[in-house]
């Protein structure tokens, strides 16, 4: 769902940034501007293109097995990539969701390097800046100041590029402390000269270069730029209407499970983004494949009777100043919330109690089974409520 109010007011900021920099004379435009971020953004891209249409059309020294190889090196390079910054980047390091193992930790480092979107210490500290003071004008990608800017514009700036370090817990990473060090030559490394070489295994050097480096650093940082702009404008708002970000499970395709952002705004703490089993979240999915092998740790989560709670405020915010939220959407919230907690209670004591004789235990179970279908059925009744205050609100409109 696209908000409307939110392209709106998008298109306002614009309108009013337009204004400041037009205001400005052209020679303070160009020093606001850094220009060696902002000519990789622009001419990688370009290049990349250019050169791969320019050997297609000239050169005869490619096969089509060559295409399909290095394409899908550069596919599966890409999946990694992605993953290595959004599990890495983002839930490891910006909001220590989880502790990794040293391999792991290396691992994501090594690949994340290639990706061209700066060190992990220098991404992870601007990115608890923006969730900081989100939709603000200190957030560094705030979307009030436009699509494109929340998009890309950011980066290209001096104000942006030149944020102080302001997260002391990384710097004193070893690991991430050196790919901050020697982050340039790690990316270069990475991102092209080993995509050449795997390339020239697999038969063509050249195309390696173009596809698994040029073209890839470009798509997977598209895909990451989509969570700071579009996560902002297209989606739904289950978790907090207070936010700008969204849930979108189209934009969580793009973003390897980064579009429930709502969610991720309200709950940042929690290693998910896409909390159901079925929510198409790969990171969340890595994160667990790599707990069961011994390759991560303490995975945090927010209890469920809160995540909970925060959708029930949502779903009731626009009836609480009627007489129905009173006298039956509040007593009801109050007893689904309490039942949750409970709930979770009961399964935490059974999961620690195998100590307990089997009687115990049955009785446990069973408190658990009735709770459960208790909760079932108040959810069903909240929601049959939802509709009807719904359609007392319009009654009275009319």
């Amino acid at each position: 769902m696209f908000d409307h109010k939110d392209m709106q007011n998008t298109m306002e900021n614009n309108s009013e940034l337009s204004k400041a920099l037009t205001s400005e004379t052209p020679k303070s435009k160009l020093k606001k501007i850094c220009w060696s971020v902002t000519l990789f953004l622009i001419l990688n891209p370009v290049i990349s293109v250019a050169m791969l249409l320019l050997y297609f059309v000239f050169s005869s020294s490619y096969t089509f097995n060559h295409i399909l190889y290095v394409s899908l090196f550069g596919l599966v390079f890409a999946l990694l990539t992605n993953l290595s910054i959004t599990m890495g980047y983002h839930r490891l390091y910006s909001h220590k969701s989880f502790e990794a193992h040293p391999l792991l930790e290396f691992a994501l480092l090594f690949i994340s390097a290639g990706a061209f979107q700066g060190s992990a210490l220098k991404w992870a500290s601007d990115h608890r800046v923006h969730h900081k003071y989100e939709d603000t004008d200190k957030d560094p990608y705030s979307i009030k100041r436009g699509f494109w800017y929340a998009h890309i514009g950011w980066m290209m700036l001096h104000e942006a590029v030149s944020l102080p370090i302001q997260a002391q817990d990384l710097e004193k990473n070893k690991l991430v402390k050196f790919q901050h060090t020697h982050y340039l030559a790690c990316a270069i490394a990475v991102g092209y000269l080993m995509p050449l070489f795997i390339g020239w295994l697999l038969g063509n050097a050249f195309l390696g270069l173009v596809i698994a480096g040029g073209l890839r650093i470009f798509l997977t940082q598209q895909s990451t730029f989509f969570v700071n702009s579009l996560s902002h404008m297209v989606g739904k708002t289950p978790y907090s209407v207070e936010k700008t970000a969204k849930d979108s499970l189209f934009v969580a395709f793009l973003t390897h499970g980064e579009g429930y952002h709502n969610f991720h705004h309200k709950f940042q703490i929690d290693y998910r983004n896409g909390i159901r089993w079925y929510h198409w979240d790969p990171t969340k999915w890595t994160i667990q494949i790599a707990a069961l092998m011994g390759l991560a740790k303490k995975l945090r989560t927010v209890q469920f009777s809160e995540i909970l709670r925060a959708k029930l405020e949502v779903e009731s915010l626009k009836f609480k100043n009627s007489f129905f939220y009173k006298e039956k959407l509040e007593p009801l919230y109050v007893k689904i919330i309490e039942a949750q907690a409970r709930f979770e209670k009961l399964k935490n004591e059974y999961s620690a109690t195998s100590n307990k004789k089997l009687n115990e235990l049955t009785e446990l179970k069973t408190e658990i089974e009735l709770k459960k279908i208790e909760i079932q059925s108040m959810m069903k009744s909240w929601r049959v409520l939802i509709k009807m205050a719904a359609q007392i609100r319009v009654q009275q409109k009319i």
